[in-house]
């Protein structure tokens, strides 16, 4: 078990004494004293000094003797060995006596760190305790939060006038007692009239805050834009699903880049009725629940968490907008009120306005997928108030989503799925019948609007797509960004986490960037990685103002190796590192340069689904053999991909339109990676006393494999160069294609060889047509240029 940890501060003595005399530590008195003291405290669910002294008796610190046996017998010193000895029992491990004799080693092997000398002096008992206070334990946190989860300074608040927080290591502790929330619901007024009803469209909001609040404590917010809160269509989404086109269409126009163009209209000029009555008590209580885990964790740390589906949603007005301007706007409407600039109302009366009169004014966005996107599309819009984003597995441009290079894509697999269907299944509002009595020729009209502007003909970028591109907006960009991305997450695909982070480089921000092994998931419950911890630091530093040396102290880039399991490295950035290393495609093995793209027709032969298809289509003998070039490359390992890989292609084919999919593969038997981390531990994580218990999860090698995809791209020949911009094909006639691979991270070890497989359409990810059309490519005038770190 390797528990890496990166967010933890190491401060100077002084500040370490005074800070665990906060906690309530005797930090002044000879040796024997002090460490019976500070045991004494590290057994919180111990009420009495008896039952104290009975769980002493159950930690051995040596072969010989126990804890309490020790301290009676008034020690004026202790050894390096005998309190690693202790405090692998104290964090949670479980290792028998006889290995106690290797507990520094133990503890060094797990990537813990230790003082570096006995404790021969009360000051050098208390720098171990502070270290042990802010060390990882098996199940995820750090001792201290396991403390905390024990019970410890559960009473922290009683006896004062007004609540306050607490601070250790540089990071705010859970004393507020996450059991008494206030749950209530708000309704955000904003600028936009997405239903055409001559009304602002009010979007319901959702808070959740400690009830320290009450008492006039003042807190920042946590906000999470989750188009999802308030349910799905499931059944409507099956029903809109698309079947992938048979054809791929020759395409008859092309267009300029001032034509692709999004030019956003002006605001419609809407009344804004006074409202007299101003009230501090919503009217409204919050039944739904919240959804992340890494908000939860934040609530008992003074962390106010908020939850708005959008326009759009049920107990919202307008309509969904898939990306578009409208939920850009509905999400920073939200940040307004919570920085005191926007108002809203206590029901859809609009008779009360209400006041975001519990926040600090400091807002952060948080969440994955479509609620980690939203965070992205706020930043970009440079709305004062928002402080930080933490994007998960975030959409930078939606046309990356489900386009690539002129062709349709699926995201993940999810064949048929569009930006349309997307809008079905997020529009709530549709569970709301009376909602709908008046509103069903709106929606339908919107839904036929985004059915035809998202264009699934030509798949070509157009001014509907260049909308939801936020990184032509970076410029606008205030807050600090943090961005989480798996490496092998095809659903959100890696490119656009490393293109936005390309576009932060030059801003006057900061900004941080993990890169896992996984697909589309959380990092927050990964044991390997303290990265709840480091968002401990980073919050409180841009939330709570808390000087702690967030942006130094964390890492800039935090990657996750794929061969060697629990094992992170960290660098100063992504790619710049690398070197582009050119392969001409005419040394690879396997000379075969011809093949004919019938992969549909072998698909529905193999009953093939888009999972099974993904991994056949990788593996050496495989019933795509034909339908595909092999290439096996001459590059000897060791070695390391770092960055875009990309191929340049000579080639021709017999029609006037072709699917071009580009496959990198890790080649040789070896247990990987799988793409979703495991269980290792049932609700063993958990985020405060008495409160909820999550699952730890760990990515870890399964069973042997013969391939690996390493990265993957798609183009339809007919753009040879972007998205927008086409050129016929003539039959026959020779081309050249340029086209970039997914970004990665890639550890080739020894022993491995790296493989290359050209195809035409990809049954999982592109359209599936059925004429088959004859590839051939010139490998003399061919390369792979590689980004080699």
């Amino acid at each position: 078990m390797l528990l890496n940890q990166f967010g933890r501060l190491a401060p100077d003595v002084p500040t370490q004494l005074a800070e665990l005399k906060r906690l309530g530590f005797t930090t002044q008195g000879d040796f024997a004293v002090v460490a019976a003291a500070n045991f004494r405290l590290l057994f919180p669910e111990a009420l009495t000094q008896a039952a104290a002294a009975q769980v002493e008796h159950t930690i051995a610190i040596d072969a010989k003797q126990d804890l309490a046996d020790w301290l009676a017998t008034t020690p004026t010193h202790m050894s390096r060995q005998a309190f690693y000895a202790v405090a692998l029992q104290l964090l949670g491990f479980a290792p028998e006596f006889k290995d106690l004799a290797h507990s520094v080693q133990t503890m060094q092997d797990a990537l813990l760190p230790v003082v570096a000398a006995d404790l021969t002096s009360t000051q050098a008992f208390l720098e171990a305790l502070y270290l042990l206070l802010n060390t990882r334990t098996p199940k995820l946190s750090v001792y201290l939060d396991d403390l905390f989860n024990r019970g410890f300074m559960k009473d922290y608040q009683i006896g004062r006038s007004k609540p306050a927080y607490l601070f250790f290591n540089g990071k705010s502790q859970p004393v507020f007692d996450p059991r008494q929330l206030i749950r209530e619901v708000v309704w955000v007024e904003s600028d936009l009239d997405s239903d055409h009803d001559g009304q602002r469209d009010l979007l319901e909001t959702t808070i959740f805050r400690p009830q320290a609040t009450q008492q006039g404590v003042v807190m920042p917010a946590l906000f999470t834009a989750n188009p999802y809160f308030h349910g799905t269509n499931d059944e409507q989404v099956a029903a809109a699903t698309h079947v992938p086109a048979a054809h791929l269409a020759v395409k008859t126009t092309s267009h300029t880049k001032a034509e692709v163009t999004y030019h956003p209209a002006a605001l419609p000029d809407l009344p804004q009725p006074a409202v007299g009555t101003q009230t501090t008590q919503a009217s409204v209580y919050g039944d739904e629940h919240g959804i992340y885990s890494l908000n939860d964790y934040f609530l008992p740390r003074g962390f106010v968490t908020v939850y708005s589906a959008g326009v759009g949603t049920r107990g919202s007005d307008g309509l969904r907008s898939v990306g578009g301007r409208s939920e850009t706007l509905s999400a920073t409407a939200v940040i307004q009120w919570l920085a005191g600039t926007r108002r809203a109302f206590t029901d859809r009366t609009r008779s009360a306005t209400i006041s975001a009169w519990w926040c600090n004014h400091q807002v952060a966005m948080t969440g994955k997928s479509y609620l980690g996107t939203l965070a992205l599309a706020a930043a970009t819009s440079g709305v004062e108030g928002l402080k930080t984003v933490i994007a998960e597995a975030a959409i930078s441009s939606w046309y990356d989503y489900y386009r690539e290079n002129g062709l349709v894509v699926a995201p993940g697999g999810f064949q048929g799925e569009d930006a349309d269907v997307l809008a079905v299944d997020t529009f709530s509002r549709l569970k709301q019948a009376g909602d709908m009595l008046k509103l069903q020729p709106q929606w339908e009209a919107s839904l036929a609007a985004i059915a035809k502007a998202q264009d699934r003909t030509t798949g070509d970028y157009n001014a509907w797509w260049d909308e939801r591109n936020y990184r032509n907006h970076m410029a606008n960009i205030k807050c600090d960004v943090v961005l989480v991305h798996g490496l092998n997450d095809t659903n959100v695909k890696p490119a656009n986490a490393i293109r936005f982070w390309n576009g932060l480089r030059d801003l006057p921000i900061q900004h941080k960037m993990f890169l896992h092994q996984g697909q589309h998931v959380y990092l927050n419950n990964i044991r390997s990685l303290d990265f709840t911890d480091q968002m401990n630091l980073w919050l409180t530093n841009k939330l709570l103002n808390v000087a702690n040396d967030a942006d130094t102290v964390l890492p800039d880039v935090t990657i996750q190796d794929n061969v060697t399991p629990e094992t992170w490295h960290t660098q100063a950035d992504f790619g710049t590192a690398s070197t582009p290393t050119t392969y001409p495609l005419r040394d690879f093995a396997g000379q075969r340069a011809s093949f004919a793209d019938n992969a549909t027709a072998i698909f529905n032969a193999e009953h093939d689904t888009s999972a099974s298809f993904e991994q056949a289509i990788i593996q050496p003998t495989s019933a795509y053999a034909q339908s595909r070039l092999w290439l096996v490359a001459p590059t000897p390992a060791p070695l390391t991909i770092e960055g875009v890989a990309h191929v340049h292609l000579r080639l021709w084919i017999d029609a006037p339109t072709g699917i071009l999919s580009v496959r990198l593969i890790d080649l040789g038997e070896a247990k990987r990676f799988g793409e979703t981390a495991a269980i290792v531990s049932r609700g063993d994580y958990q985020l405060s006393y008495d409160y909820k218990h999550v699952d730890t999860l760990e990515f870890q090698p399964g069973s042997t494999t013969a391939a690996k995809l390493i990265s993957y791209g798609h183009l339809n020949l007919q753009n040879p160069h972007n998205a927008y911009t086409t050129e016929p094909i003539t039959p026959g006639q020779p081309f050249d294609v340029e086209l970039d691979l997914q970004p990665t991270h890639y550890r080739l070890p020894s022993g491995r060889q790296l493989a290359l497989i050209i195809h035409g359409a990809d049954m999982a990810q592109t359209i599936r047509p059925v004429d088959v059309v004859n590839y051939h490519l010139d490998l003399s005038a061919s390369q792979l240029i590689l980004p080699l770190r």
